[in-house]
């Protein structure tokens, strides 16, 4: 039989070997990368909706009480936290001449 042709188990051992050091690298920079640009969508939605409570607030003279008084008018649609789809942003204090603070739920932000 002649075998030089073929890959012997030592060699295809090493690039196994050779993937997942790559693999175990990769993946914690992936998810890393990951939640950093979910904190920063999370933090431009925040902003996003101040901005569209100062527009509310130049329109009625008041602040909004809730998210749901800045749709549709305000805001194309509700936004949600990426990291937590079931996470929702909160809006403290508001109504009247108080500038409202949102908050997300999940990543504790506030703006």
């Amino acid at each position: 039989m002649n075998r030089e042709n073929a890959f012997t188990l030592v060699e295809l051992m090493i690039v196994i070997l050779i993937v997942g050091i790559l693999v175990g690298i990769a993946v914690p920079v992936f998810i890393s990368a990951r939640s950093s640009s979910e904190e920063k969508v999370c933090q431009a939605n925040l902003r996003t909706m101040k901005s569209a409570a100062n527009v509310y607030g130049a329109s009625f003279e008041s602040y909004p009480t809730s998210v749901s008084d800045l749709y549709p008018d305000y805001l194309q649609q509700i936004p949600v936290c990426p990291a937590n789809r079931s996470g929702s942003y909160i809006i403290s204090s508001g109504g009247g001449d108080d500038m409202p603070t949102f908050s997300c739920t999940f990543h504790h932000f506030e703006f």
